[in-house]
This record gives C-alpha cells, sequence and structure tokens, in this order.
C-alpha cells in the first residue's frame, strides 16, 4: 500500500513536470515562431529583370510562396500564444497575405475570432479596420459606413478611418452624401494625406454647373489655347498618359468621335501626366501624338501624379474624362463611357439655348 501512495505521488510529480515542460514547450515555440517569421526572406526583382518574362514569372512563384509561408507561420503563432504582441503587426500582414490569395472567407472568420475574443485592444483595432475593409468588396453603402463607423470608434485618432471615409464616398452614387462624407474627411482627418486629395472632389462635386477655367500653350503646336477662346464649343477634357494602358487603350475610340464631332462644334483637349521632361515625358508625348496622329491640342503639366491642374482637381486615376458644355460651363467630370451620348446632348442643347451659333463651327 505504501509503495502505491510512492508511485501515486511520483506520477504526480512526473504530471507537474510534463506540465511544466509543456509550458516551457508551447513558450520556446512561439518564440521559434517569431524567429522563422521574421527570418522569411522576400524576394526582390531587379529593374532590368521586369521585362524578361521568364524572370517575372520566377519572382511571382517566389514571392506568392514566400508570402503564403510567413502567412501560415503567423496563423501557427496565433495558436501557439494568441497573446503574443508581435501578432499585432504580424496578423493583419497574413490577412494581406490571405486577401490577395482571395481567401477572403478565411479573413472573415480569423477577423470575427480576434473581434470577439482577443484579450488586445491594439489587436481587436486592427480587426476592426479588416472587417471594414472587407465590407466594400461589394457592401452595400450602409453596411460599408456601419462597418467604417465601427473602426473610427475604436480608434478615432487612427488616419485610416479618412481612408475609409474616402473608400466609402467613392461608393456612394448619392452626390450629395459623397460631399457630405468628404467634408467630413477633411474636418475629422485635417492633416491627412486623403485630406489633401479630398479637396479636389469637393471642388468636382461643386463645380459642375459652374464656368470651367483652363489656359495652355499647346505641348505639339506651341499654340495658345483658353476655354475662353472656345466658348461655343462642346469641350472634352482627357486626363491621360501616355504610360497609361486603359488611356491607350481608349485612344481609337477618342480618335473616332473626334473626327465626327470636330466639325459640329466639339473640341478636344489632352491633359497630360507624363512624366517630367527630365525623365522623356515631353518627348514620349510628342511622339505618341505623331505617331498615332492625334489632332486635338495637349495640356503637358510636366510632374505627373504632382502636377498642380490635375491635383486640383482631385485626378489620382487616368483616364478621367470631363466634358464641358458650349457655355463653358462644366457639366460632367464623370464622361468617361458616356461621350456617344453626352456630346449629341450638349449639341443639341448648345442649338437650342445661347450657344446656338457656335454649332457646327471649327
Amino acid at each position: 500500500m505504501r509503495r502505491l501512495v510512492v508511485v501515486s505521488c511520483l506520477s504526480w510529480a512526473l504530471l507537474g513536470l510534463a506540465a511544466t515542460g509543456a509550458a516551457r514547450a508551447e513558450e520556446k515555440s512561439a518564440a521559434q515562431l517569431v524567429k522563422e517569421i521574421n527570418g522569411v526572406t522576400m524576394p526582390t526583382l531587379a529593374p532590368a529583370q521586369r521585362q524578361d518574362r521568364a524572370a517575372m514569372l520566377k519572382f511571382r512563384t517566389e514571392y506568392i510562396a514566400a508570402l503564403q509561408k510567413k502567412a501560415d507561420l503567423i496563423g501557427a503563432l496565433y495558436k501557439a500564444d494568441p497573446k503574443n504582441e508581435a501578432l499585432v503587426k504580424l496578423l493583419p500582414e497574413r490577412w494581406n497575405a490571405l486577401a490577395l490569395s482571395n481567401k477572403t472567407d478565411q479573413v472573415k472568420t480569423e477577423v470575427e475570432d480576434v473581434a470577439a475574443h482577443s484579450e488586445s485592444p491594439a489587436l481587436k483595432t486592427e480587426a476592426a479596420f479588416f472587417n471594414a475593409a472587407l465590407s466594400m468588396r461589394g457592401g452595400d453603402p450602409d453596411t460599408v459606413l456601419k462597418a467604417a463607423e465601427a473602426f473610427i470608434k475604436a480608434a478615432p485618432k487612427d488616419e485610416r478611418g479618412a481612408m475609409l471615409l474616402y473608400r466609402v464616398a467613392n461608393q456612394t452614387e448619392d452626390s450629395k452624401k459623397q460631399a457630405e462624407l468628404f467634408k467630413r474627411l477633411a474636418k475629422d482627418y485635417p492633416d491627412s494625406q486623403m485630406a489633401k486629395m479630398v479637396a479636389g472632389n469637393l471642388k468636382r462635386l461643386e463645380a459642375v454647373g459652374k464656368p470651367f477655367d483652363l489656359e495652355f500653350t499647346d505641348a505639339v503646336k506651341g499654340t495658345e489655347v483658353s476655354m475662353k477662346g472656345l466658348k461655343g464649343k462642346v469641350v472634352v477634357v482627357d486626363f491621360w498618359a501616355t504610360w497609361c494602358g486603359p488611356c491607350v487603350q481608349e485612344m481609337p475610340n477618342m480618335k473616332k468621335l473626334y473626327a465626327e464631332y470636330k466639325p459640329k462644334g466639339v473640341e478636344f483637349i489632352g491633359v497630360s501626366l507624363d512624366q517630367p521632361k527630365e525623365e522623356g515625358g515631353l518627348d514620349k508625348l510628342k511622339k505618341y501624338v505623331a505617331d498615332n496622329e492625334i489632332g486635338w491640342p495637349q495640356y503637358y503639366q510636366g510632374k505627373g501624379w504632382q502636377s498642380e491642374f490635375s491635383q486640383s482637381w482631385g485626378i489620382n486615376s487616368i483616364p478621367a474624362v470631363f466634358i464641358v458644355d458650349a457655355e463653358g460651363k462644366l457639366y460632367s467630370v464623370e464622361a468617361r463611357g458616356k461621350l456617344d451620348t453626352l456630346i449629341p446632348e450638349l449639341l443639341k442643347k448648345a442649338k437650342g439655348g445661347a450657344g446656338a451659333g457656335a454649332g457646327g463651327q471649327e
């Protein structure tokens, strides 16, 4: 009987040691996982290799594999040690990687789990942000705004709130609500990069129906061009660049519309976002215009995305197309893909209004 007691005591002692060892092993496992995560090296691609299809494919394959490896290790760390402070930075990396692999359902499940069970306020904030970001994929405006509001409430000083409001505004089709969101963004996040961007967005929303001003020297012919000199004509303003694939893709249709409607009282203006002159931007613009027989004047701003005129209108993606009526007033800032309808509409308006005498003039 005494032997049994001794054995029992020894068994409990061994169990205790085993439990302590397991805890240490788990702690070591988490530390080892962090070390392995930090040891994942992302592949790089030399500039000269970007034109090499085989090198690009190899880079893409290796990059995706490295992303997946790191994401898997981060997932293992969360299971091993959900309180690990490194997860505040690492889990968003994992979710980004999973989202890039179109595993949005898995991301949503993990985000919800963190939001419900994590004891880390910082990690809950990251979960709130990702929940808002995920809701923007096909969610209706009210759902998207609700998710954005949840993040802003969790982290009112985090400038990502400005980014979410900007994306919500761009998804709504109600121009009044859009303007309200832009104004709120500018007010609540005055020092953010998004606040600078929305100044142009607000300008676009508020400028419709008002005179559109623009004066410049045609980069190709050297002639002076002004909206005042074009009064009486319907004017299409195309923000574009020679490096922009969609812009170049749409150019044949633009040329077709120009040939059809120029004799009826329509003028086109190209506003180029090509690179600075010293980087070859002006030469590329002139060559493209000559090679493709583009007949309308070109306003070469010379500073790419940093060009003052396009920035003042909040242009952050191209092509972007405005259309100005025969009275010189901005009619639409969303004319891309609608010129077949808008040009005849404005020509008809010009013939029936104050600008009637201008229709059909060169």
